[in-house]
């Protein structure tokens, strides 16, 4: 039997009202009345656009395997799967952001969360978090509110749950800036760090009351807003294999929020830089997640993460290239940037030992491309900084070099720009390599 034969016309057990409470990209939303019961509810309908009728019944067979108090509730369903019904909201999260602090974004965020390790767990990925995708209900009580995850029609099923999927490799899917940047690649292949990366922006949004730009950062700058920087970081990072990565690693950085609300960033950053350097602590991650968080920050990176001994950052190069390498690149920027203030001129040769020790351990682990990227930044730290025991050690280590790993550091310092190759070909050094020769003869 035909979709369209089991169906039931919902004006035959409703009254609607004439206006809708919201349109979206493939549904609109009434108000709406049982004829017998007179009970109020919220109806859901497709639109007359491809595939809005496919992603209504995805939302009703999803929304009916999960039960939980924070997962809008189906009430009744079409049997042909053209309509349901469920509570009315108060409103959207984007609505009602005004009359809200952070304690309040901790605790929806915490009860969200909670909702979506659910769906997880039954491997579904909701894909199109938002504000307007979190409603609020009235509580029992009248006097709070209860949110819910709503608009479920995105939703990554379990592979082989479908025989005709609504999704395909490059289709962008969930709303911009908010939605995972692997989102815009496949879709289909999407984890729970993608729900992970919007509640993230959701933080950022309702923080900064700002919304976010694909591909573009956004972090509070309110001086008492600083502490929740380290966890948007954390769950907004571009590659998936460095972002937090489940609801409930969210949750544990949830609740650390407000652990050092009260002590100054650079007590922190020195307090793990200890810890690390006394052995009492291998992780480097809470230590590299405040310095991501606050890539401005002269006393993290020139005090703290420049004391990090070599075989801490080798470790790092191994096991996160990419992260470390970005690290030592902001370190060599903010070394051009930086006023050197009451620090002594010689104290420069440790943060510069610091870039140098992971370029060549990026060159070392054979990441050429992130080597040659740094390379370029720490060229012209060292040129500005003229620091000449420096740029010995690392002139020495150039003639070292040979093969694809010479021709990329040429590169690199070819690209850093006249002044810097100016600098090197000043510096008493006749280069053991043809090509260093060629762009540093006269």
């Amino acid at each position: 039997m035909g979709v369209e034969e089991d169906s039931i016309d919902p004006k035959t057990l409703y009254r609607l009202d004439g206006k809708t409470l919201g349109t979206g990209g493939y549904a609109e939303v009434r108000r709406a009345w049982h004829r017998e019961t007179g009970d109020e509810v919220a109806l859901k309908r497709p639109l007359l656009k491809p595939q809005a009728q496919e992603r209504i019944r995805v939302e009703i067979e999803a929304q009916k395997r999960l039960h939980h108090p924070n997962i809008m509730r189906i009430i009744e369903h079409d049997p042909g799967y053209r309509w349901y019904t469920m509570p009315v909201a108060l409103n959207t999260l984007g609505k009602l952001r005004d009359g809200l602090d952070e304690e309040d974004l901790l605790s929806i965020l915490l009860n969200i969360a909670d909702a979506l390790d659910v769906a997880h767990q039954e491997d579904l990925v909701h894909r199109d978090i938002s504000p307007s995708n979190i409603l609020a209900l009235p509580a029992s009580n009248n006097r709070t509110r209860r949110w819910v995850v709503a608009d479920w029609g995105m939703v990554r099923r379990p592979p082989g749950a479908t025989k005709n999927p609504l999704t395909r490799t490059g289709q962008e899917i969930g709303t911009d800036g908010f939605a995972a940047p692997e989102l815009s690649d496949d879709p289909r292949t999407a984890t729970g760090a993608a729900d992970v990366y919007s509640l993230g922006r959701i933080a950022a949004w309702f923080l900064t009351k700002t919304l976010p730009k694909a591909g573009r950062r956004l972090l509070p700058e309110d001086p008492d807003l600083m502490h929740w920087r380290p966890f948007i970081v954390e769950c907004t990072k571009e590659e998936v294999s460095q972002r937090t990565g489940s609801m409930s690693e969210l949750r544990e950085k949830l609740e650390a929020v407000f652990d050092h609300k009260g002590e100054p960033i650079e007590d922190q950053a020195e307090r793990l830089t200890e810890k690390i350097l006394l052995g009492e602590q291998k992780d480097t991650e809470e230590l590299f997640t405040l310095a991501e968080a606050y890539p401005n920050n002269d006393v993290i990176y020139f005090d703290n993460l420049a004391m990090l001994t070599s075989s801490v950052i080798n470790d790092a190069a191994r096991h996160a290239p990419d992260r470390i390498g970005e690290i030592a690149a902001t370190m060599a920027r903010l070394l051009r940037q930086t006023s050197w203030d009451d620090r002594d001129e010689p104290y420069k040769a440790t943060p510069l030992a610091f870039i140098h020790t992971t370029l060549r351990a990026l060159v070392e682990n054979r990441q050429l491309g992130l080597a040659q990227d740094l390379a370029t930044e720490f060229f012209r730290a060292d040129a500005h900084c003229g620091n000449h025991d420096q740029t010995r050690r690392t002139t020495e280590w150039l003639d070292e070099l040979d093969g694809a790993t010479e021709r990329a550091l040429s590169r690199a310092l070819a690209g850093a720009g006249a002044s810097v190759t100016s600098y090197y070909r000043a510096f008493p050094w006749t280069p053991q390599s043809a090509s260093l020769a060629t762009l540093l003869g006269p």
